[in-house]
Formats: C-alpha cells, structure tokens, sequence
C-alpha cells in the first residue's frame, strides 16, 4: 500500500515538473530555463527533481518514451503495424500533445522526439509484421527511413498548425508509402 502511494506521488511529481516546464518553455527558450524555476513553477523541491531526473532534457525523453510506450500498446492488437488505423492514431496521439511538439520546435529541441521515435520504432519492429521482412542490417535502415519520414511530416503538420484532420494525415502518408 505504502509502495502504490509512493508510485502515485512520484507520478504526480513528474507530471507537475514536465506541465512546468511546458509552461515555461512558452515563453522561454530551453537552455535559458533553470531546474530551479521548474521545480518552483512545479511546486516541488529540487530533491524531487533529482529523484527522478539527472538533467532537464530528461524530462522530455523520459515524456516522450512514455508517450510512446503508450502509443504502441494501443497498436499491439493489430497484426499489420504500418496500417491507416496505426498512422492515424500516431497523429492523434501527437494532437492530443500539440504544445509539446510545438514547444521542442520552438526550442529547435525537436531532434529529441526524432531520436526517441527512432528507438521506439525500432524496438517495436523487433515484434511485429510491417508487410516487409529484411535482415538486421536492413531492417535498422527500413526503419529510419520509416520514422524519418513520419517525424518529417508530423513536424510540417506541427508548423502549419496541425490543421487536417488525423485521418487526412493517415490516409496522406498510407498513399505516400503505398506507391
């Protein structure tokens, strides 16, 4: 019982450090942004801070990789990874987190989500069927070509304002791979 409230407190501690440090981030560029004013705007100690994170970059990939994580448990049913239903849910779950994605751009931080995409998508491609079977060497390839491509559109879609809709996002990309 006391583990779970202790789970719960530590969650609630990162969620309060990472909607600071968005906050901030709107009108202030990252590296001029001190762990100090995170942990104030978060209303936690810098102990809690270094608990969890060493430097402030991990506060993003450790959001991003749970963004993920998330992502790809949603996928998991789907016996075709690379289908419309997938890619669709992709720029969903990227909508839903708008001001991050905004806020790594407007840093030109976006490189971290380029990064974290990458091993994510990797990983995933370790279990699943992407209508292509290629030997390590070129799976690794496959895959960067394949997210390079995703993260380039998201963050084109990101800087016009994310105005299509998630399905005209998935439907685009599908044709695009499709040909």
């Amino acid at each position: 019982m006391a583990n779970k409230k202790s789970n719960m407190q530590n969650k609630l501690t990162k969620e309060s450090i990472f909607t600071a440090l968005m906050i901030l981030m709107e009108n202030k560029p990252f590296n001029e942004i001190s762990i100090t004013e995170i942990t104030k705007k978060a209303g936690v100690s810098r102990m809690a801070f270094y608990r969890n994170y060493t430097v402030k970059e991990d506060i993003i990939n450790t959001y991003i990789e749970e963004l993920f994580q998330e992502y790809f448990s949603e996928i998991k049913p789907h016996e075709d990874k690379f289908n419309y239903e997938n890619v669709r849910l992709y720029f969903s779950y990227f909508r839903k987190h708008d001001k991050l994605i905004s806020n790594l751009i407007k840093s030109n931080l976006s490189n971290m989500l380029l990064e974290k995409c990458i091993e994510a998508f990797y990983v995933l491609s370790q279990d699943i069927s992407c209508n292509r079977s290629y030997p390590p060497e070129k799976q690794k390839l496959w895959i960067a070509l394949l997210v390079g491509g995703l993260y380039n559109v998201l963050i084109e879609w990101a800087k016009d304002g994310m105005k299509q809709s998630d399905e005209y996002m998935a439907q685009t990309v599908c044709e695009f791979m499709n040909e």
